[in-house]
């Protein structure tokens, strides 16, 4: 399944998603145009070879990469309610890290 931007942004982390020692994916971390404040990372996804750190991306049109299939890795809660394995991206927002100042 091809996973797209949620938001507009530009990409500024890329890194590998590692579960119990082994890399699964990447972690995406989006800045949003709208809210440079926070930062939206993406996991759960294979990530389109074109993106880059720095790539400027449209919400709903930039397609981030594909979802990857965590059924042999981990046992899903979600899949309790669906017809599948419970595959699934997960999105987290949380603030910008702040620069202290002395």
């Amino acid at each position: 399944t091809d996973v797209y931007a949620p938001v507009d942004g530009t990409v500024i982390g890329l890194t590998p998603y590692i579960l119990n020692g082994k890399r699964f994916g990447s972690e995406l971390d989006i800045q949003p145009t709208g809210a440079p404040s926070f930062v939206v990372s993406i996991t759960h996804l294979k990530p389109d070879p074109s993106l880059t750190v720095g790539s400027s991306i449209a919400a709903g049109t930039s397609k981030l990469g594909v979802l990857l299939d965590f059924s042999r890795v981990e046992e899903q809660a979600l899949a309790r309610y669906t017809q599948d394995a419970g595959n699934h991206v997960e999105i987290e927002v949380r603030p910008t890290a702040a620069l202290s100042t002395p």
